[in-house]
């Protein structure tokens, strides 16, 4: 699928962030690899060099990439995981302590038909 893709209702800029955070993620660049300039990706996403910078800023501001004036953009680390919400991590639990139970019971019901 093209980036930007416009069926998706996010902005360009975060779509771009999203396709560069991905190749960060799948080791196509590297920490201290550069990236291409703006305009090489401005050209390559068929996109606007101000709409570059926005998707940039975005992965500076999570800490992945940083700026250099006359040097480029180059990637600090890789993504990191993101951290567990903790009303899923909350409600992952609870739903293991339902299918334990619900395990029991049924262990149960499998011995009350074998004795009847």
């Amino acid at each position: 699928m093209p980036v930007p893709d416009l069926a998706d209702p996010r902005p360009p800029y975060l779509q771009i962030a999203d396709d560069l955070r991905g190749q960060i993620n799948s080791g196509r660049y590297g920490p201290g690899d550069k990236l291409p300039s703006n305009k090489a990706m401005a050209a390559g996403y068929r996109t606007s060099t101000e709409t570059i910078r926005r998707a940039l800023r975005a992965l500076m501001d999570e800490g992945l990439v940083g700026a250099h004036s006359t040097l480029g953009t180059f990637v600090l680390r890789p993504a990191a995981e993101p951290e567990p919400d903790p009303d899923f991590v909350r409600l992952e639990s609870a739903l293991q302590d339902v299918l334990r139970r619900l395990g029991k019971v049924e262990e149960r019901l499998t011995g009350l038909e074998k004795s009847s």
